[in-house]
């Protein structure tokens, strides 16, 4: 449970944003994130989770082609977005020193519809202590990479566009544990009972 926009108790929706849905054990991860939303009072959104019955429509594609099923894809993930009140996302580093680019722009999208941002990466230290290249101080005392583009250096472990984020450190459950006890200590705040986790 938590209190919503309007002040109305009742289970929040989470668009769950990730990378997980390109791993090869992508359906185990999905059932073990609804159980793992399931038990902290969350309802979860899961990217390939079949769109309910509500007022946002997945686009029909005109045709079989590359670009009408990416089309369909990105509106069947933003529908998600739209209909959830928070969103969940791993910032862990994908193919680089960076989070996925297609999380990144879902979770530009949850903050731009007024969701809740919340995330989760592996090692929550400062951005220019994670750096995992070759690093370099510059006469003006700015740490650059290699090729000299500066290293951010916001005492933040992503790039100060996510500094709106709760971010926690450690996995998906690590992340609904922090959620909870903020959902909680704010329903206590209001006089009502917490979600008990079981």
């Amino acid at each position: 449970m938590f209190i919503d926009k309007n002040g109305v108790v009742r289970m929040p929706k989470a668009y769950l944003a990730g990378t997980e849905i390109f791993y090869p054990n992508t359906d185990e991860t999905q059932k073990r994130y609804h159980r793992l939303c399931e038990k902290y009072g969350i309802i979860g959104f899961y990217p390939p989770d079949k769109a309910p019955d509500d007022e946002y429509k997945d686009y029909a594609a005109a045709d079989d082609s590359l670009h009408e099923t990416e089309k369909a894809l990105f509106t069947h993930d933003l529908n998600h977005i739209k209909r959830s009140d928070i969103i969940i996302a791993n910032l862990n580093n994908y193919r680089g020193d960076e989070p996925d680019s297609g999380t990144a722009v879902e979770c530009g999208l949850a903050y731009g519809y007024g969701k809740r941002c919340f995330a989760f990466i592996d090692d929550a230290r400062p951005m220019i202590e994670r750096f995992k290249g070759v690093k370099k101080t510059n006469s003006d005392g700015i740490v650059t990479d290699k090729d000299g583009y500066t290293i951010e250096n916001f005492d933040m472990p992503l790039n100060l566009m996510f500094s709106e984020f709760t971010v926690f450190e450690g996995g998906m459950e690590e992340a609904l544990k922090g959620v909870r006890k903020i959902f909680n200590d704010e329903l206590i705040r209001a006089g009502y009972e917490p979600f008990e986790v079981k």
